[in-house]
């Protein structure tokens, strides 16, 4: 199978970033997966690892207190997390959706506020979009959000597994 990390030209910062998500995969992650999935428990010591080795803000600008990598860089980190254990893979997927749609179409004061939180990964990025009788079809989704008259939200809809 071929792998991201087997991509000719990576940065050095990129292959050390790999063999050090590589060690933390093989030594806190393969042992744990199993049983962590089989109980259905939230990874919360490996989610601070990961917090503590910076991956919540592999993507986030610099400016805000992030790595500022490439999209590169995050994919060769989420492949090995993968490797370990696809669920937790998911954790730090949705992160990076959230911290970039802000990054993207936030303003600034979303920016100023969140990013820096998020960098650090204090506060992180989630979603819900499965919804009963639609699953996780995006296309479908019945929730909707109107804004009200005085700047707040109302949101109808129903979702699952929050």
């Amino acid at each position: 199978m071929t792998r991201l990390a087997q991509t000719l030209g990576l940065t050095e910062f990129q292959t050390e970033i790999i063999a050090t998500v590589r060690q933390f995969v093989d030594k806190e992650i393969i042992p744990a997966a199993q049983e962590l999935e089989h109980s259905d428990t939230y990874p919360q010591a490996i989610v601070d690892q990961m917090r503590e080795m910076g991956l919540f803000g592999l993507m986030v600008p610099e400016e805000y207190g992030g790595l500022g990598e490439s999209l590169l860089t995050y994919a060769l980190c989420v492949e090995e997390l993968a490797r370990g254990w696809m669920s937790i893979s998911g954790v730090i997927n949705t992160h990076f959706i959230v911290a970039y749609m802000i990054r993207q179409h936030g303003t600034d004061e979303q920016k100023q506020r969140l990013l820096p939180r998020m960098a650090t990964g204090e506060t992180r990025g989630a979603f819900s979009m499965s919804e009963p009788e639609l699953g996780s079809d995006v296309a479908a989704i019945r929730t909707r959000g109107r804004r009200n008259g005085d700047g707040t939200y109302t949101i109808d809809g129903q979702k699952m597994w929050l």
